[in-house]
């Protein structure tokens, strides 16, 4: 999830363990704990591979195993700051909650993350949230806000706390009855449409949970398109974009391989020129009426062969503010075609 939902679910974690006894200042330890595992991109940068990256990155800050043991230092290290006057356990409760809520509520989301290195680097995405849901956010923030107005002992602002969470979590419980609709919704459509397929996978589109990405696709053929709660036409319109999965011979290594493990086999390929482009079809389509890769697809990876090695770069187009608005434009047009 975006920084500011981690912040939030922190505060949360730092709010319900020590508020009573510390008051705000749980807040901010939580706030703390639920933004540390996320300093990971610091390494990512520094290391300015973009391959590389995505090993690194909601790997090991993000593993729970690695996450309990890491929790005790830094109890400790708050245990001793407040002069011994509350429970170690009650700082490692809070510290070891900012930790794994972070790993967990990021493994709800698309990107997937490694919760349980060193044993495997499976990646756990569960695609029921988008990265950035105000629906989410807001309202836990809100409360959460509220909560630092009332005194520490009184008894309503614990209340309140837990009520924060118990919304959020509700939210992420329809997040799943929603997506299990959508899902329905996708396969009901592909057998009318006599569309032949191995995998179908459905994620929300970003900042709603209304809006689902399909994707249905075999080793020849990927079939993608979108489905609104609201859409006026029960009808969805797949497009059609062949994956084109042998041009990879002659790519093969590590590079291409961290590209398909992080893609969970929803990815396309085509080329430009000497060039090996990777679409990752699992963020969903950019452009609501693409029908092929590059226009599909607008953030995507390339390989190319520089002296006898395969290299990598990204491509990220640069979005000015205009086109930010054109696209939340479509984005909310389209939730209501």
């Amino acid at each position: 999830m975006d920084s500011l939902t981690q912040i939030v679910l922190g505060a949360a974690c730092g709010e319900l363990t020590m508020g009573k006894k510390i008051g705000n200042k749980a807040q901010l330890i939580g706030a703390i704990a639920g933004t540390l595992p996320d300093l990971d991109v610091l390494f990512t940068r520094a290391i300015n591979d973009s391959v590389t990256s995505l090993e690194i990155h909601r790997s090991y800050s993000h593993a729970l195993p690695v996450q309990l043991v890491f929790a005790v230092p830094f109890a400790y290290l708050t245990f001793l700051l407040f002069k011994k006057q509350h429970a170690f356990k009650s700082f490692y409760l809070l510290w070891m909650l900012g930790f794994t809520t972070h790993a967990i509520l990021d493994s709800f989301t698309t990107y997937g993350t490694m919760l349980f290195l060193p044993f495997t680097n499976y990646l756990v995405g569960f695609n029921n949230i988008a990265v950035i849901d105000p629906l989410y956010t807001l309202p836990f923030m809100i409360i959460l806000i509220g909560c630092l107005f009332m005194k520490r002992d009184n008894p309503k602002r614990f209340i309140w706390a837990k009520r924060s969470v118990y919304i959020s979590s509700a939210y992420m419980l329809l997040s799943f009855g929603l997506k299990f609709m959508a899902l329905k919704k996708f396969e009901t459509e592909l057998a009318n449409q006599n569309i032949k397929y191995d995998k179908l996978s459905t994620s929300p589109t970003m900042f709603n949970a209304v809006l689902w990405a399909g994707m249905a696709y075999n080793d020849s053929m990927m079939y993608t398109s979108e489905y609104s709660f609201f859409q006026k036409n029960s009808r969805i319109n797949f497009a059609a974009i062949p994956r084109k999965l042998h041009l990879q011979k002659g790519f093969e290594g590590q590079k291409l391989t961290t590209l398909i493990w992080f893609s969970q086999d929803k990815y396309l390929l085509d080329k430009s020129g000497d060039t090996l482009n990777i679409y990752l079809a699992k963020w969903g389509r950019t452009s609501f009426e693409a029908s092929s890769a590059k226009e599909a697809y607008v953030f995507y990876h390339q390989l190319y062969k520089s002296n006898n090695r395969i290299e990598s770069k990204v491509v990220e187009p640069k979005f000015t503010g205009t086109e930010i608005s054109l696209w939340l434009s479509l984005l909310w047009n389209r939730i209501w075609a």
